[in-house]
């Protein structure tokens, strides 16, 4: 019970000191509920874990000059690694993240083809470069978002045909001995998008349209990803519009009808706020106007959501894992 008490306040001493970046015992204090003398000890262990370490002397307004804290934001590291295409092509970009969630490297490698151990070499180099202070490298999480399905670590469905009934997640743990994530592109990408323009407790939603793939739809509702039972919510590539999608031609007439129906059928089920479409084609914003058109009762006036039309969604994709990532480092809900 002891030690149970003692993680819950060195978890709220991180969080408070994450969020200040640098502070003083008495004002951690403050921000924790937890004593000034407790803060004390449990600063010793921070400091030796190298999470934070004695900044500068400050002058308070009351009293004796005290000593500040400052947070280590790169006492721990992530590697978000997420796969889009660009181009036309199948890209991966490695983004090495701290606690903060700042970048602090990113590169992007194209592939011909993507399977299991395609990323190998990156990712042993990220590792290797980043030493950590009691471990070999600060790298303590590997979070992957691809086009997919995923359940319990295991990739059942991907447009990567190689990836196919892999269980991906595991041999990366087993490779490196780091916990690892994953997550799909469109969930991650409409989950970025929401947290970046505060929707906390609205409904978004996001279709991402490839150029070369059937297309992929994620809900973010109240703050959280909609899954539903077995991680399939979103597969609008299964709507029963009569689709053959291996000999779909991919030309902007046909697009454009399936967007706009799919963009109607969202906004009857869920009502969203904002439904992001990610598009590469040329004339993707005409999109918003057309289903204007045809919402034209007062029900479907009132359903109609904020529409939004993105070339890419690589910005709002690599938001998203990082505060995927973020949140389970650090251990939030």
């Amino acid at each position: 019970m002891k030690n149970l008490i003692k993680e819950k306040n060195l978890q709220k001493l991180r969080k408070a000191l994450r969020q200040e970046k640098t502070a003083t015992k008495s004002r951690l204090a403050e921000l924790t509920g937890i004593s000034v003398v407790t803060i004390q000890s449990l600063l010793q262990i921070l400091i030796e874990n190298g999470e934070a370490k004695e900044d500068e002397i400050v002058q308070l307004q009351l009293g004796r000059p005290a000593v500040s804290y400052r947070f280590c934001e790169c006492a721990e590291l992530m590697l978000v690694i997420f796969l889009l295409e660009k181009d036309k092509k199948d890209t991966a970009v490695f983004s090495v993240v701290n606690l903060y969630g700042e970048v602090i490297e990113e590169f992007e490698k194209q592939y011909s083809l993507i399977e299991t151990n395609c990323f190998d070499g990156k990712i042993e180099m990220i590792l290797s470069k980043y030493p950590g202070k009691a471990k070999k490298t600060a790298v303590s999480l590997i979070a992957v978002g691809f086009p997919g399905i995923e359940h319990n670590g295991q990739i059942l469905f991907s447009d990567y045909e190689k990836l196919r009934n892999v269980d991906f997640a595991g041999y990366l743990e087993k490779t490196y001995q780091i916990p690892v994530i994953l997550e799909n592109d469109i969930n991650a990408s409409v989950y970025g998008y929401a947290s970046a323009n505060g929707y906390k407790d609205e409904i978004v939603a996001g279709i991402y349209m490839p150029s070369k793939y059937p297309p992929g739809a994620g809900i973010c509702m109240n703050g959280k990803i909609v899954k539903g039972k077995n991680g399939l919510a979103g597969e609008i590539a299964n709507l029963p519009l009569h689709i053959d999608w291996e000999n779909f031609d991919y030309e902007k007439e046909a697009v454009d009808c399936y967007l706009i129906q799919t963009i109607r059928i969202i906004s009857c089920l869920y009502n969203p706020t904002a439904i992001v479409l990610y598009d590469e084609r040329k004339g993707r914003e005409e999109i918003p106007d057309k289903v204007a058109e045809q919402m034209k009762t007062k029900a479907e006036r009132l359903m109609l959501p904020c529409i939004v039309t993105k070339e890419s969604m690589k910005d709002d994709f690599r938001n998203g894992m990082i505060r995927l990532a973020l949140s389970k480092v650090l251990q939030e809900e």
